[in-house]
């Protein structure tokens, strides 16, 4: 599919939502809803643009785009399906009418309505979840940190069946990693996929019944499920290393902080150019997210589409084919998007961190 002509700035929208009470209440003050900032229902219409941005590229004009906030609660969306599809839609359908040729759902909204598919049959443009990029992020996450120990290891995998984990475990496997799936009762689907996968390699798929089996073995576990706050960081052994992938987090800090544990953040993506946006972009985003300079690769994954113009490449549900995950893989370094650090809690880790962590892990 052609690229868009450099005349005309290619478009994208981006729906987001409150994660917390709190946030929903700073989403009234910044939209002007009073009944939002009481933490009430909005009598608004759901879909709204809260922001333009636009994003530089080293080639061609900047992607411009806009996000639209819906103002329900992940509980909300999950409980009433059918609404939170309406909802989201009405968001898509704002975003098209303002230019958008794509539109993101982000990792909680896409859960609704089968994996977003439900949104995207209705949808008046391409839309996509963000779970191919997703997973390429993470991957390249784990490879960073990988190349640091200066050494190849095998490497745990948390989450499956859900999308994103999917996704991983085939890029890992392409990669030729050997690759521990957890799973206490292993359904035979994923028996046969694991199977599968270890034959046309050229990387191998195992089955191990718990994390504790991958970090006794000083092996990096990327947890990737949907649901999240499964693996409590107070439970966690000394050393153990976690990539933990988009929102909702596995990992369940019930301690404020731990010096001999690792947790890294699996979806934190370099943008190609500076990210520019009117308020209250600079500040919404950011308390919605917890990120500064780098954004969410679920984020990114619609900037992405939006200026190389592969639209072929916008996808919902639950299937991420290795064909699809290779084309974005490949189109984020044409594009220069990156995972240039590692991160922690959006921010990236000092070397003096990674150093002492390092020296104390041997200890």
């Amino acid at each position: 599919m052609p690229a868009p002509t450099p005349e005309v700035a290619p478009r994208f929208g981006f729906v987001v939502h409150p994660l917390t009470p709190f946030q929903r209440r700073l989403l009234g003050v910044r939209s002007g809803d009073a009944r939002l900032m009481r933490g009430e229902p909005s009598d608004r219409p759901p879909g709204r643009v809260i922001s333009e941005l636009a994003v530089e590229r080293a080639v061609g004009t900047p992607v411009r785009g806009m996000l639209a906030a819906i103002p329900s609660l992940p509980e909300t969306l999950l409980k009433e399906q059918a609404a939170g599809v309406g909802d989201v839609l009405d968001a898509v359908r704002l975003c098209n009418g303002a230019g958008a040729r794509v539109v993101g759902l982000g990792a909680v909204t896409a859960v609704i309505g089968g994996q977003g598919k439900a949104v995207a049959e209705a949808a008046p443009c391409a839309v996509t979840t963000g779970n191919a990029l997703t997973a390429w992020a993470a991957v390249e996450t784990w490879a960073r940190f990988d190349a640091l120990r200066g050494r190849d290891a095998p490497v745990g995998l948390y989450g499956w069946p859900g999308a994103v984990a999917g996704g991983i475990l085939r890029l890992l496997v392409d990669r030729g990693a050997t690759v521990r799936v957890v799973s206490a009762a292993p359904p035979t689907p994923l028996i046969r996929t694991l199977d599968r996968l270890t034959r046309e390699g050229p990387g191998r798929a195992e089955l191990v019944e718990h994390e504790r089996l991958v970090f006794e073995r000083g092996q990096v576990l990327i947890a990737a499920s949907s649901t999240g706050g499964r693996i409590a960081l107070s439970s966690l052994p000394s050393g153990a290393v976690v990539i933990d992938v988009a929102a909702p987090v596995d990992v369940d800090f019930d301690v404020p902080f731990r010096e001999d544990v690792l947790i890294l953040d699996g979806e934190m993506v370099r943008l190609p150019g500076r990210l520019r946006g009117t308020e209250p972009w600079q500040t919404l985003y950011g308390w919605v997210t917890g990120q500064g300079e780098r954004i969410f690769a679920c984020f990114a994954e619609p900037m992405l589409i939006a200026g190389s113009g592969r639209l072929d490449l916008a996808a919902c549900g639950r299937d991420l084919p290795i064909e699809r995950l290779r084309a974005m893989a490949a189109l984020a370094a044409v594009e220069g998007f990156s995972v240039d650090a590692l991160c922690a809690r959006g921010r990236p880790i000092r070397g003096a961190r990674l150093l002492a962590f390092a020296e104390r892990r041997v200890r």
